[in-house]
């Protein structure tokens, strides 16, 4: 009997262009958001090392960056697995906190946001039309982790902004496989169309309502 996706059906890439931390960090954390490595799923450093030719430190420092927004979770003496939430934890506890950090940072975008960061929510919605058009449902779950990624980042204090990116990671990687249909799709597109247009007018009641249908 096999442990949760134990590397036998999925590969991680080599790397030429990033720090070799950044790299293995950035793998990791996608292959547990896109379900590769599934709740429970033990991070074997000498599996990934020998997939990505990389020396077991930078696998360790990006766990420990894993560890820190909370996908992971390390056992003295023993092993590192992806970590299980139950659904009432999700329900009650993570998806009430993400939802009032977005509301915190919509209500907050129309004074904060610069042109440029406009020009680049605009273009996440032209990716995501695309995206919906193809039917491909893993490059629109990615533009709408960064579409709300850029709004908060750009509107909490850094430290606020890391205890986000872990909340939206676990989500993101439960919505994913169990959150999105293809039939959905569009409707997902024209939902941050309206994000968008709301954070332009400014509208905080109106935000306020959005968001409680949105993110649920």
């Amino acid at each position: 009997m096999t442990s949760p996706n134990d590397f036998e059906n999925f590969q991680f890439k080599k790397n030429d262009t990033v720090s070799l931390r950044q790299f293995v960090y950035q793998e990791i954390r996608e292959a547990i958001i896109k379900g590769h490595l599934e709740p429970g799923a033990r991070i074997r450093e000498m599996e990934i090392s020998k997939q990505m030719n990389v020396s077991r430190g930078p696998i360790r420092e990006a766990i420990r960056i894993l560890e820190q927004e909370g996908l992971v979770i390390s056992h003295p003496y023993r092993e590192t697995v992806v970590v299980d939430l139950s659904e009432e934890e999700v329900i009650h506890l993570l998806v009430p906190t993400r939802r009032n950090f977005e509301l915190f940072a919509a209500q907050k975008a129309a004074s904060v946001l610069t042109a440029d960061d406009f020009a680049y929510l605009d273009n996440i919605i032209l990716n995501m039309q695309e995206a919906s058009d193809q039917d491909d449902l893993d490059r629109l779950s990615n533009l709408d982790l960064k579409f709300h990624e850029r709004i908060v980042e750009q509107c909490v204090s850094p430290a606020m902004f890391r205890i986000w990116n872990s909340i939206s990671g676990k989500l993101h990687a439960r919505f994913l496989i169990q959150g999105y249909s293809h039939s959905s799709l569009q409707t997902v597109v024209e939902e941050h169309r309206e994000m968008l247009q709301l954070i332009r007018s400014g509208d905080k009641e109106r935000i306020e309502q959005h968001l409680q249908t949105h993110i649920k």
